[in-house]
């Protein structure tokens, strides 16, 4: 799980700052919540570089519209929801249906690995991994997206309402969903 998002001590200080023109201050900002957002579009587009890429735009379209942020709200809702909007525009996007899908299940290894793990230790949660990514990579988008912000982001529904702006009986719903998908994937891809 990425860490946590919630506001950081002085966030909507940093923010007024930019907004007034300190555009430096916006700095802070990219260094708070540029892990999540790259898990975010990692998770959502498979490719590290395409997530790269979908992360520096998301930073840069939230720099341009930082003006209309509204300080009195949550900041990382409003960023992830770029973010996600970004990936959807992507994945619907001419240039992707015309590449063959590739999943980067290396981007995030060291994560699932831990420095008292022995090297078979490492390799059983190396697989685990990739199996896992894998997975979640060939649910349908509405499931990936909030499996991916419930379970991996470890986001609220409250936050992810926020984000996709969908009711909170939907997303539960889309979240019980994605997860049995999932189980019945892996569970097939384990029957002999």
């Amino acid at each position: 799980m990425a860490e946590r998002t919630g506001p950081f001590p002085d966030e909507t200080a940093i923010i007024r700052q930019v907004i007034a023109g300190e555009v430096d201050r916006f700095r802070v900002i990219v260094e708070r919540y540029q892990g999540s957002v790259r898990s975010i579009c990692l998770r959502l587009v498979g490719g590290r570089a395409d997530a790269e890429d979908l992360m520096q735009q998301t930073f840069f379209n939230a720099f341009c519209r930082i003006d209309a942020f509204d300080t009195r709200r949550s900041f990382a809702p409003w960023l992830f929801r770029i973010a996600v909007n970004n990936c959807k525009d992507f994945l619907k996007s001419h240039k992707r249906r015309e590449r063959p899908s590739t999943v980067d299940v290396s981007a995030s290894d060291a994560l699932y690995v831990s420095v008292d793990d022995n090297p078979e230790q490492a390799n059983q949660r190396r697989e685990v991994h990739e199996r896992l990514t894998l997975a979640v990579m060939k649910l349908p988008e509405k499931y990936r997206l909030v499996l991916v912000l419930k379970d991996v982001e470890g986001l609220t529904y409250k936050e992810i309402r926020s984000i996709l702006r969908l009711p909170i009986t939907t997303l539960k719903i889309r979240v019980v969903r994605a997860r049995a998908r999932l189980a019945s994937m892996l569970g097939e891809e384990l029957d002999p």
